[in-house]
Parts: structure tokens; C-alpha cells; sequence
């Protein structure tokens, strides 16, 4: 009575499927300052821009 298991639930299954999703974790320090100080300048121009 066992049934194979469709690939979802193999644990290789996800390993050997190339990743070519970004991740914040992969990049370097220093780009994940660059993107920091991006989301926050375009935080403070939205604000800057709500107030006038």
C-alpha cells in the first residue's frame, strides 16, 4: 500500500533546482548597506513628498 510520493516531498528535490531568486542574505555587507540606504532615501522622499 505504498504509494510513491509525488516530488514535492523529496528532500533532494528542492537542492537540485538552481536558485535564481534574490536573497538579501547572498549578497555582500556592503550591498546590503547600498540597499538599505536605497529603501530609506526613498522612505524619506515619501515622506519629504506627504508633507508638501
Amino acid at each position: 500500500m505504498n504509494r510513491p510520493q509525488p516530488a514535492l516531498f523529496h528532500k533532494h528535490a528542492q537542492a537540485a533546482r538552481p536558485d535564481d531568486r534574490v536573497s538579501f542574505l547572498r549578497l555582500s555587507a556592503g550591498e546590503r548597506l547600498l540597499a538599505a540606504a536605497a529603501v530609506s532615501a526613498l522612505l524619506w522622499a515619501g515622506v519629504y513628498w506627504a508633507l508638501n
